[in-house]
C-alpha cells in the first residue's frame, strides 16, 4: 500500500454496438502537502529530554503535562491555554503521564524524591488535588501509563536493570519485566480484552532491539517479540490500543541509521502482519536521531502515525485499523524552531478529526495542529459508438480510501464540487483538491 501508486486494469463492457473502457489510477496515494497552521511556542523552558504527556479527555479537552528541570516544576496546559504549575519545588522532576479512568477521573503520575506520586482531577483538568504517594519508591521518569477496561491504572518506569510495571491506582502490584541492562523509553497499553502489553528499546543486543512484551495477569512476561535491527532510541516507544481489539507499535528499521518508520499491528499478543512502512522519501532520508515517532488513537478509532524526517514532522492517518493509511501531511520545522528532539501527539476527534503535535526543540516546546490529508483517484471511461469515441474523466477525493463528500476540485480554471462519494467529472490538466477539515492535494488528469 505504501508504493504511492495503484492501478486497476481496465475491463470492457459490451452493450449492443457500444464499448466502454474504464481505467483507474490512484494519484497522490501518499502526498506531501503543507500542514494547516504554524508552530506555536508553549510558555516555559525545558531541556531536550522533556517529552510531554498528551491526553484527549472524554469531553474532548486537550491536556498536556510536562516538566521543567530549570524551574523544578510540573505544569499542565488545557486546550492550548497558558500552562499552570501543578507541582512546584520538585528537585528531581521527570517525565509525567496523564490517563483518564472510565469514571472521568484524570490521574497525573510523576516522579518526586519519594518515588512516584499522583494528582487527580475530577473536573476535566481544570483543578487538581493531591499529591498522593504511590507504592513506587523509584524516582525515575514515569514513561508510560494506561487504563484497563475495568478502570485500573497501570504505569511503567525504566532504568538500569529494570522495566517495572505498576498496577493499581497507587501501584499496589508490580513486576520487573526486563532485568537485563538496559531497557529504555518504555510504554504500556491495554487492549479491549484487558491484555497488558509493554514496548521499549533495549541495547542489550549489539544492533539494538525494539521489544514488545505481553503480560500474564500476575504481570509476568507471557511472550515477547523483537523488532530489529534498529537505530538507537531513547524517547518513548510508540504503543497504543484502539477500541476494536487492535494494538499498534511503531519502530524504525535499519542500523545504525533508520531506513523508515514501520507501524505494526498486534492481536492477542502477537504481530498481525508486517504492518505499513513509511520510507525516507517523505521529507528526505532519515539521519541522526530521526525518526522520533508517536502514535495516537482518537475517539472514532482512527489511528494516527507521527514521525520526524528531513527537517519536518510527518503525519498519516488510518481509518482501516492500520491496514493502510491516507495521504502523508508534512509540517516543516523551520530553523527558528530548531532540531526536533522529542515528539508527542494527541488527537482531536471532533468533526473529520485532526491531531495536535508537540516538538521539543532542545530548550522549549512548540505546538501545531495538523489536518488529515487527501488523496485523489483519477479515472476515465472511453465509450465507442460507431466511429465516435467519447472520453469522460473523473476525480475522486479520498481519505484512506474512503470518499470525502463535498470535496472541491480546482482544475483548468474551473471549480467543480464532488458528489456524496467525493467524485466528480473533471477536464484534463493539473489541479488541486480541497475539503473542509483536510489538507489539500495536487493531482493531474491525463
Amino acid at each position: 500500500m505504501n508504493s504511492g501508486l495503484m492501478t486497476l486494469a481496465g475491463h470492457r463492457i459490451r452493450w449492443h454496438r457500444q464499448r466502454v473502457r474504464f481505467l483507474v489510477v490512484v494519484a497522490a496515494a501518499f502526498v506531501l502537502v503543507p500542514a494547516a497552521s504554524a508552530w506555536t511556542p508553549i510558555p516555559g523552558a525545558v531541556d531536550n529530554t522533556a517529552e510531554p504527556s498528551m491526553l484527549e479527555t472524554n469531553a474532548g479537552t486537550l491536556l498536556v503535562s510536562f516538566e521543567s528541570h530549570s524551574a523544578n516544576t510540573i505544569a499542565v496546559a488545557r486546550n492550548h491555554g497558558t500552562p499552570k504549575i501543578v507541582v512546584a519545588n520538585d528537585p528531581i522532576v521527570g517525565r509525567t503521564q496523564l490517563v483518564q479512568q472510565p469514571s472521568g477521573a484524570i490521574q497525573l503520575y510523576y516522579p518526586n524524591l519519594q518515588g512516584v506520586a499522583r494528582l487527580t482531577s475530577t473536573d476535566d483538568g481544570q483543578t487538581w488535588t493531591g499529591p498522593i504517594q504511590t507504592q513506587s519508591n523509584r524516582s525515575s521518569d514515569v514513561t508510560g501509563a494506561a487504563v484497563a477496561p475495568d478502570g485500573t491504572p497501570y504505569f511503567v518506569q525504566e532504568g538500569t536493570g529494570y522495566v517495572i510495571v505498576w498496577r493499581g491506582l497507587n501501584g499496589e502490584a508490580s513486576n520487573n519485566v526486563f532485568t537485563r541492562c538496559c531497557g529504555y523509553a518504555a510504554s504500556i497499553a491495554i487492549d479491549t480484552a484487558g491484555l497488558v502489553e509493554v514496548g521499549f528499546y533495549s541495547n542489550a543486543d549489539p544492533d539494538g532491539t525494539f521489544l514488545y512484551e505481553h503480560l500474564n495477569p500476575d504481570l509476568s512476561v507471557a511472550g515477547s517479540t523483537a523488532l530489529k535491527p534498529t537505530a538507537p532510541h531513547d524517547d518513548r516507544v510508540p504503543l497504543v490500543a484502539d477500541r476494536s481489539g487492535h494494538m499498534f507499535t511503531a519502530w524504525p528499521p535499519g542500523y545504525p541509521t533508520a531506513t523508515g518508520i514501520s507501524v505494526v499491528p498486534f492481536a492477542g499478543g502477537t504481530p498481525a502482519g508486517d504492518g505499513i512502512t513509511f520510507r525516507g522519501t517523505f521529507g528526505g532520508t532519515f539521519s541522526g536521531s530521526d525518526p522520533h515517532a508517536a502514535l495516537a488513537v482518537d475517539q472514532q478509532d482512527r489511528l494516527w502515525a507521527v514521525w520526524t524526517a528531513g527537517g519536518a514532522v510527518h503525519v498519516a492517518r488510518s481509518r482501516s485499523h492500520g491496514q493502510h493509511f491516507g495521504a502523508v501531511v508534512s509540517a516543516p520545522v523551520p530553523s527558528l524552531v530548531g532540531t526536533p528532539y522529542e515528539v508527542s501527539a494527541a488527537p482531536v476527534s471532533a468533526g473529520v478529526g485532526k491531531i495536535d503535535v508537540i516538538v521539543n526543540n532542545g530548550s522549549s516546546l512548540v505546538e501545531q495542529t495538523v489536518l488529515p490529508g487527501l488523496s485523489v483517484r483519477v479515472s476515465k471511461t472511453t465509450k465507442t459508438l460507431g466511429k465516435k469515441t467519447v472520453v469522460t474523466r473523473f476525480a475522486q477525493a479520498l481519505d484512506d480510501g474512503f470518499g470525502v463528500p463535498g470535496a472541491v476540485f480546482h482544475i483548468a480554471g474551473r471549480t467543480i464540487k464532488a458528489d456524496a462519494s467525493g467524485k466528480a467529472k473533471v477536464p484534463r490538466g493539473s489541479g488541486k483538491a480541497a475539503a473542509a477539515g483536510y489538507a489539500g492535494a495536487s493531482f493531474r488528469v491525463p
